[in-house]
């Protein structure tokens, strides 16, 4: 529970200043040993081996819904009585947005070479 309401302060203050704070808690990671990672961060979305170097990737990923707009038609048009106007006659006259779903997505890799983090990525849209 203490992980969760840390990681959730550290993902709001990373979106208030553009990444900044994000970046700066990564780094003071780097040179930590592989179980500091793992404590401050939780379990790794995967692990990858390979020429004595581990790479620890995590995940954030979410899924916002902008609501859409409604069109012209949708308020019962122009003129008319009651408001009943060509709008309703016609049906939708458009002008308005649909809702559109938007994907945001962050992995961070941190490479460990001799038990130590070495550096740390980012990649994706919401990264900061």
């Amino acid at each position: 529970m203490r992980k969760l309401a840390l990681l959730t302060l550290f993902l709001v203050a990373a979106c208030t200043d553009g990444g900044a704070a994000r970046r700066a808690f990564l780094a003071s990671l780097v040179g930590q040993p592989e179980a500091e990672i793992v404590r401050q961060l939780g379990v790794p979305t995967r692990t990858f081996a390979t020429e004595g170097r581990t790479f620890l990737a995590y995940n954030e990923h979410r899924i916002d819904i902008i609501p859409g707009t409604p069109g012209f038609g949708a308020f019962g048009g122009f003129g008319g009585r009651g408001g009943y106007g060509y709008g309703a006659r016609l049906g939708y006259f458009g002008g308005g947005f649909p809702p559109e779903v938007v994907e945001y997505g962050c992995e961070t890799t941190f490479e460990i070479a001799g038990g130590r983090a070495v550096s740390f990525s980012l990649r994706g849209n919401s990264c900061g």
